[in-house]
């Protein structure tokens, strides 16, 4: 099977957000931001101003300035040469074949570390830092 994918904004945007909520990392993001809106609220009284907007800044950095700022970055990320160059792999039982800009390579399928299936993408990870990420779209309508 032959694939082309161009990475967009969007693609970049949902595997930072995938790679900042799942696994250990979002859990201490999400206790941490609950705990600290949990202080907020029973607190409130007692706090003053400042400590007030400091529990609102905790409470807030992981679910909305992080991800604005995941937005931003994947923008950005997007524009530059090697993601805005599509990407070529030809999947067969044997390997996988790369290509991008005339640079061609092959990783054997014992390469692949595993695959995750998220709701709008595959990403074919080939270490804890290093994969591809098939969007839906690159592959609707093949078998």
């Amino acid at each position: 099977m032959k694939i082309s994918v161009k990475m967009t904004a969007r693609d970049l945007f949902l595997f930072s957000m995938y790679n900042s909520w799942f696994g250990a990392t979002g859990i201490l993001n999400l206790i941490f931001s609950v705990g600290a809106l949990f202080l907020l609220i029973f607190t409130w009284g007692q706090n003053n101003m400042y400590q007030r907007a400091l529990l609102i800044f905790c409470a807030l950095v992981f679910t909305v300035v992080q991800p604005i700022m995941l937005h931003f970055k994947s923008q950005k990320q997007a524009e530059q040469i090697g993601f805005s160059t599509p990407i070529n792999l030809t999947l067969t039982d044997e390997k996988i074949a790369v290509e991008q800009a005339g640079v061609e390579g092959d990783l054997t399928w014992n390469h692949v570390w595993k695959v995750i299936r998220l709701k709008s993408m595959f990403i074919l990870k080939m270490g804890p830092a290093q994969g591809y990420l098939i969007p839906n779209r690159s592959i609707e309508g093949r078998e």
